[in-house]
C-alpha cells in the first residue's frame, strides 16, 4: 500500500510539473541540442580533470626511495642557490642602471627641449626639407598631415594671411605629452576634465634609486597653471628583490611592495579629483546592489594618491588587485613611456591601438570588463 502511495505522488508530481516545461519549438531544438552537447562537452573536460588531479596526488603520495629522495633534496638545495644568484644578478642589474642615469638623462634633455621650444633643431640630410622630391605629398590627406604637422608651410593668400606677429607661433611641440599618455597603456585613465592641465604637462622623468630602499621616483613637471601650485608632481615606488620563501619557484626579479604619492595643492575650484564627475560611483552601486563595485579613478591624478584607489568597504583581496594595478601603471611609465615617449607621440612601429585597461589582466581591471558586460559601461566614462 505505501510504495502504491507513494507511485501515486510521484505520477501528480509529474502531471503537475509537466505543464509548466513547454516542449521546445523546431526553432528552439537546435539551439538546445547544441547547448546539451557543450554541457556534455564541459561535464567530460571537469571529471578529465578530476581523474589527472586524483592520479597527481596518488602519485605525490608514493614512497620515494631513498637513494632518490637524496638526489631530489640535493637538486632543490641547487635551485635555491640558484634563485639566491639571480637576486644577486638583479641588484647588481639595478646598481648599473642608476649608474648610467646620467647618459640617458643626456638624451631626455634634449628631448624636452626641443618640445618645449627652447631648442630650434638645425636640418640635416637625415631630416630633410620639404622640398626635397621624396617628401612631395602625393594627395589631399597627404597634403593635410604634411601642413598640421609643420613638414610644409603654404603659401600666403589673402584668405590665408600671415599671422600679426611671432607670438601666434607655436612654440615646442604642442600637447606632446597629453598625446603620448593618451596612446599608452594610461589612457583610460585620462577624463576630459584632466585634458586641459595635462596639455600644460612639459615633462616626465624617473629617478631609480639604489639605496636606502632599491625604486624609483617618477616626476611630471608642469608649466604654471590655473589648476594647482606644485611644479611638479612625483610618486615613488619601492622594490624588493628577494624570493618568497614559501614559494621560490615564483621569483622573477624585481617587484613593487608598495608606493609613496605626492599632495596636489590644488587651487580653490579646480580641484579634479574631487571634481562633480565621480558621482558614477555610487549610481552604478546603487544599480548592482549585489557586488562590490570595483571601478577605475575619477582622474589621471588619482594615480598621486595611491590611498585614494583602495576602499575599506572593499575585500583586502581586492585591495590589493587594486595595487597590483598601480603598480603595473608605475613600471609601464618607467619601461616604455619615458623611454619610448616620442614613438607613442608619432606611433610609429607601435601598435597601441587596441590597448586599454581592459588588457591589463589584474582582478580589477577584469572585473571593470565584466561591468561592461552587465551594461553598466557608459558610467566608466566618469564625465557625467
Amino acid at each position: 500500500a505505501t510504495t502504491k502511495k507513494m507511485a501515486d505522488n510521484e505520477t501528480n508530481e509529474a502531471v503537475m510539473i509537466s505543464p509548466s516545461v513547454p516542449s521546445p519549438t523546431k526553432e528552439e531544438a537546435p539551439s538546445l541540442e547544441k547547448t546539451k552537447q557543450f554541457l556534455l562537452h564541459q561535464i567530460s573536460v571537469i571529471e578529465k580533470r578530476i581523474k589527472e588531479i586524483e592520479l597527481a596526488q596518488s602519485t605525490a603520495s608514493m614512497p620515494v626511495p631513498p637513494n632518490i629522495q637524496a638526489k631530489l633534496y640535493a637538486l632543490r638545495k641547487i635551485q635555491l642557490d640558484l634563485v639566491e644568484r639571480e637576486v644577486k644578478f638583479h641588484l647588481k642589474a639595478h646598481e648599473m642602471e642608476v649608474q648610467y642615469q646620467a647618459e640617458f638623462a643626456e638624451c631626455h634633455d634634449k628631448i624636452a627641449r626641443i618640445v618645449n621650444g627652447l631648442d630650434v633643431p638645425e636640418l640635416t640630410e637625415s631630416n630633410p626639407t620639404p622640398n626635397d622630391a621624396a617628401d612631395q605629398p602625393t594627395g589631399c590627406h597627404d597634403k593635410i598631415a604634411r601642413i598640421v604637422n609643420g613638414l610644409d608651410v603654404p603659401e600666403l593668400t589673402e584668405s590665408n594671411p600671415a599671422p600679426n606677429d611671432a607670438a601666434d607661433q607655436p612654440t615646442g611641440v604642442p600637447e606632446f605629452w597629453l598625446t603620448v599618455l593618451k596612446s599608452s597603456f594610461l589612457g583610460h585613465m585620462i577624463q576630459k576634465r584632466d585634458e586641459p592641465v595635462l596639455k600644460q604637462l612639459q615633462d616626465i622623468r624617473v629617478v631609480l634609486v639604489s639605496e636606502p630602499v632599491p625604486g624609483f621616483e617618477l616626476l611630471f613637471s608642469f608649466a604654471p597653471n590655473e589648476y594647482f601650485a606644485n611644479e611638479v608632481l612625483s610618486k615613488k615606488y619601492f622594490l624588493r628583490c628577494a624570493p618568497n620563501p614559501d614559494a621560490p619557484v615564483m621569483f622573477d626579479g624585481f617587484e613593487i611592495y608598495s608606493c609613496e604619492g605626492c599632495t596636489i595643492d590644488w587651487k580653490d575650484g579646480h580641484n579634479l579629483v574631487e571634481a562633480p564627475g565621480s558621482s558614477w560611483r555610487s549610481s552604478i552601486r546603487r544599480s548592482l546592489p549585489s557586488v562590490t563595485t570595483r571601478l577605475p579613478a575619477s582622474s589621471f591624478f588619482d594615480f598621486f594618491n595611491p590611498e585614494s584607489m583602495t576602499n575599506a568597504d572593499y575585500d583586502a583581496d581586492f585591495n590589493e588587485a587594486i595595487m597590483e594595478c598601480d603598480f603595473q601603471y608605475g613600471y609601464h611609465i618607467k619601461e616604455t613611456i619615458i623611454p619610448r615617449a616620442v614613438f607613442l607621440f608619432l606611433k610609429e612601429n607601435i601598435n597601441l591601438g587596441d590597448e586599454n585597461h581592459f588588457t591589463c589582466c589584474c582582478d580589477r581591471c577584469v572585473y571593470i570588463d565584466s561591468l561592461e558586460d552587465l551594461g553598466a559601461h557608459p558610467a566608466l566614462d566618469g564625465d557625467d
